[in-house]
């Protein structure tokens, strides 16, 4: 009699930095260290976290409860990691502030936040944080939803959408640790069509918010000038005659955006941080890659990018700490090197 196979599991880690080991915020701040800098935000009180980690297809899960932080995405934290994911995360508890470019927002309890990882926000909660968050490569996420423009801060507040992800974050982390390899794909295309659902919500509600007329060529033109990014004369000439609209209607619409020509230079140095930051970008040629986003020359892309990142773009490449061969992962890879090394309680499944 032939026994049948021994069901195997997706790797799931736990994670525990005890708050009365005199250095728990060291030894978080190497986990995070990939993604983000991290800031105490109540030196008076001993740090905690409990995070668990599970590593699902394209779909890294997790579930974690720190004390009060200030997590920081800068130019220097993007440039040693060049992880090309977008972060969709909710707090299930309080609240917290995001800040990018300057703008400050309120995220509450149960809403869920996207952020390009390639772009520098802050994240920060004054109160112990409970929070559940996804990362996904773009290059996943863009092969669900080819028109993907800008979702750098969008926050998803309410509806159906809203709900079914928020559940079915919960309904994840439940039951982690007992996801098997052979359910593990149809977890995560479930997870990654309700992130894609959620996020065309939030992008709608983000343009409604910005404009209550003229929504859908918004949304049209955001995803135009996302393709158009190459040509020297995208600015508002073109759009106002593709689109069959008046300059003064055009520029009513982009005004939240922080008007035409800056929306486009944003959308080209945004489009170049990710190519200087992506696997093989040591060999890319940054004259060529100016050209290719419409710049007229190389020395009026660099000193945008200066301006926008803080470093030009030679020295944001130098700074990439990953191999080209762990690059679309680095997060994972960074996980799975330093947690045997942090000194924490850990428990892992496989």
């Amino acid at each position: 009699m032939t026994r049948p196979p021994q069901e195997s599991f997706v790797q799931h880690q736990e994670i525990e930095v005890p708050a009365d080991a005199p250095d728990s915020f060291a030894r978080f701040q190497i986990v995070v260290r990939p993604m983000f800098d991290v800031v105490r935000l109540r030196e008076d009180l001993p740090f905690f976290a409990r995070s668990s980690i599970t590593f699902l297809p394209d779909v890294l899960l997790s579930h974690a409860r720190t004390s009060a932080s200030r997590f920081d995405r800068n130019q220097r934290a993007i440039a040693r990691s060049g992880i090309d994911d977008i972060l969709v995360t909710v707090y299930l508890s309080g609240s917290f502030t995001s800040e990018i470019d300057g703008r400050v927002s309120v995220v509450e309890a149960n809403e869920i936040a996207f952020f390009d990882l390639t772009r520098p926000f802050s994240i920060e909660s004054r109160q112990p944080i409970h929070n559940i968050a996804l990362h996904i490569p773009r290059r996943r996420l863009a092969a669900l939803m080819p028109a993907m423009t800008d979702i750098h801060g969008f926050v998803l507040r309410q509806g159906a959408t809203k709900q079914l992800l928020l559940a079915h974050l919960r309904a994840c982390v439940e039951e982690a640790p007992r996801i098997s390899t052979a359910e593990s794909q149809a977890v995560s295309d479930a997870t990654l069509q309700l992130v894609v659902a959620g996020l065309q919500s939030a992008k709608r509600q983000a343009a409604g918010s910005a404009a209550h007329v003229g929504l859908a060529s918004l949304t049209d033109m955001t995803d135009f000038i996302e393709e158009q990014l190459g040509r020297a004369d995208l600015g508002p000439e073109v759009l106002a005659d593709e689109f069959s609209l008046s300059r003064a209607t055009l520029y009513r619409l982009f005004e939240p955006l922080g008007g035409v020509a800056a929306f486009i230079l944003d959308r080209r140095l945004n489009r170049a941080l990710q190519a200087i930051t992506a696997p093989h970008a040591a060999h890319l040629r940054l004259k060529q890659l100016a050209h290719e986003l419409g710049f007229a020359h190389p020395t009026s892309f660099t000193r945008a990018f200066k301006k926008r990142f803080g470093m030009p773009p030679h020295e944001v490449r130098a700074l990439r700490s990953y191999p080209d061969e762990v690059q679309s992962a680095a997060w994972r890879q960074a996980l799975i090197t330093h947690l045997p090394l942090i000194g924490a309680a850990t428990k892992s499944a496989t």
